[in-house]
């Protein structure tokens, strides 16, 4: 009854006219990229003016979508004479990236060329949480058991949480353990990369 569902049909739409929106987000944070739709109180419009909250969907973009417990990006949408404060980055229906945020200046259009920029300092602060979420569920597994597996998590710039099933509290000493070992792996100071891959490959 809130309404909320019917809002949801302008992403479907969206997504039927203009495809999925291509993330760029694993080897760049700033990116040029077309504005294929402009949603503004749940409607599709043409253009949107400074002070307008706006919900903006673009071709490609290197901002990532909240998904899987990991928050989505902030950071600037620029074009020509506008920009764009994007404040949350969403995913609809599956693959469609929505940047939400509030215009601060000049007008955006659809059809305009934009340049995309991802808040970088928060990205990496999302980025090592996210990876010091693997290094606790691996450290959970090596002191607790095999029986260990993630049942939710949150990713945010400034804290993790990591939900798993375990049939008892953990005791103090196992806490520490766990603690130690995660803090030593992070102090190794490892490479990461990401390899696109399907799971079997993975």
């Amino acid at each position: 009854g809130s309404g909320s569902a019917a809002d949801e049909t302008v992403w479907f739409d969206i997504r039927e006219r203009a495809g999925a929106t291509e993330f760029l987000g694993y080897t760049t944070e700033t990116a040029e990229g077309a504005i294929v739709a402009i949603v503004v109180d749940g409607a599709e419009v043409d253009t949107a003016g400074k002070g307008a909250d706006v919900a903006v969907v673009a071709n490609q973009t290197p901002f990532y979508g909240e998904s899987g417990g990991q928050q989505g990006d902030t950071g600037r949408i620029r074009i020509d004479g506008a920009e764009i404060e994007v404040t949350d980055t969403l995913k609809k229906v599956g693959d469609l990236h929505v940047h939400v945020g509030t215009v601060t200046s000049g007008t955006l259009s659809v059809g305009d060329t934009a340049t995309l920029d991802v808040d970088h300092g928060r990205r990496a602060a999302l980025r090592a949480h996210h990876s010091a979420t693997h290094l606790l569920h691996e450290a959970l597994r090596r002191r607790l058991g095999d029986h260990v597996t993630q049942k939710g998590s949150m990713v945010a710039p400034d804290r993790l949480r990591f939900d798993i099933s375990h049939p008892k509290a953990i005791e103090a000493e196992d806490l520490r353990e766990i603690e130690r070992e995660v803090n030593a792996r992070i102090r190794l100071n490892s490479a990461v990369d990401t390899r696109l891959m399907t799971p079997d490959e993975a």
